[in-house]
Formats: structure tokens, C-alpha cells, sequence
């Protein structure tokens, strides 16, 4: 990192490679937090509701596992254009290039719904930088906790959480104990390359085949 992207680091800014300038709050090294994005996406989660796109996405136990329901977005010009910016200002600020990037996955949790500790990054599922994005936030429970840092966090609706994905930001997502369904946006940039990620993922096994394509602008 720079001198220029330290200053603005500490400042609590990220500049994308454009020059357009963000504004962030830093929960934990690397965890950063930021504000007022895609205001219109509730309005997006609704199309998605009316059409019936999401499908169960149970595996495992509460200790190993995941209870939810997903819909995976692909090339959307309206997602592209919220989070194109403020991902490449993150990206940028840490020297990162992703040379592949996987599909919107959109997943929503019901009341006593979860995600257990888990990583982002695996053999399997290569990860460099981590992206979630919260529509709301009018639910209960449903906090994101990073195991290793003592973070237990409930994100504001309309904020994006940029992480690294790799084995020390392990994290969950508590179950949600009531209120409106609780939404996110997830996506990741990965540093080998779109054929390399094919290669392994044909050695995955069921239930955790994600479908692999680019979502930002090459």
C-alpha cells in the first residue's frame, strides 16, 4: 500500500481507479464498512419475490450448515452499476486485480434460519476479496459475527461489508428471531483466473456448487 492509499486509509476513504472517492468505517484490519448503497434494492428483492426465484439451500447442522433460500443473479446491469465503483475503490486500495469474479448470489433468511462458521476461500472455491451487501435491517437476530476478531455486528440496511475471504475472517450469520425477511447480496473476486476456477470446481461435490460467471464490467 501507498502512502497516498494509507493516508486515505486512515482517513477512512477508498478511491477507485476512476478517481471517484468513498467513504468508509473499518469494523477490523481489512473489514470495511460502507454506507448509503443502492438505495433502490428492496424494490429489486420484491421482483425477485414476485417471480418466485429462490430455491432451499439447506445442508448440514446447525454447527456445520447453512439454512436459507438463494436465487443467483447473473449480469444485471442495476447491481453492476451500485456496486461497480465502491468494489474497485476497495479493491484498489488493496493493490488487488481479480482476473475472475462470481455471479450475485442472493439469499434470504426466514426467522430460526443461519449460516454457520464457515470461510470464504477454499481449494475449491478460490477467494481473494469477500463483498456483502444488506438491503435491511428491519429483522431480529440475523447478526454477522467474525469468529476471530470478538465482532459480532448487525449491518444497517444499505451497507456493504468488504472483506478478505480467506481462513482468519472466518464468519457466521446468527439466526434470525424475527421480523421481515433478512436479505443479502453476495459476491467475490478471486486473483486466478476464470479457467483455473472451472478446473476445481469440476472436483466439488453436492451441495456447494456455485455457478461461476463474471458480474462487473471487464
Amino acid at each position: 500500500m501507498d502512502k497516498d492509499k494509507l493516508a486515505n486509509k486512515i482517513a477512512g476513504k477508498s478511491v477507485s481507479r476512476r478517481g471517484n472517492e468513498f467513504t468508509f468505517k473499518e469494523l477490523a484490519p481489512g473489514i470495511h464498512v460502507y454506507g448509503n448503497i443502492w438505495p433502490e434494492s428492496m424494490e429489486f428483492m420484491k421482483k425477485l419475490e414476485d417471480t418466485h426465484q429462490f430455491d432451499r439451500e439447506d445442508y448440514y447442522d446447525e454447527e456445520i450448515g447453512k439454512k436459507a433460500s438463494t436465487c443467483w443473479v447473473y449480469h444485471n446491469e442495476e447491481m453492476a452499476d451500485a456496486f461497480e465503483e465502491v468494489v474497485d475503490s476497495y479493491l484498489f486500495m488493496w493493490d488487488l486485480g481479480p482476473l475472475s469474479r462470481e455471479a450475485f448470489r442472493i439469499t434470504k433468511f426466514e426467522d430460526n434460519e443461519f449460516f454457520s462458521v464457515h470461510p470464504d476461500d477454499s481449494y475449491g472455491t478460490p477467494r481473494t476479496a469477500s463483498f456483502v451487501y444488506y438491503p435491511n435491517d428491519n429483522y431480529e437476530g440475523g447478526e454477522l459475527e467474525f469468529v476471530h476478531f470478538g465482532l459480532k455486528y448487525k449491518p444497517k440496511a444499505g451497507e456493504l461489508l468488504c472483506f478478505p475471504s480467506g481462513y482468519s475472517y472466518q464468519h457466521k450469520i446468527h439466526k434470525k428471531t424475527g421480523g421481515d425477511t433478512r436479505y443479502t447480496v453476495v459476491f467475490f473476486a478471486c486473483e486466478i483466473s476464470q479457467k483455473e476456477r472451472d478446473a476445481r470446481m469440476e472436483t466439488l461435490e453436492f451441495p456447494y456448487q456455485p455457478k461461476l460467471e463474471y458480474i462487473l464490467r471487464k
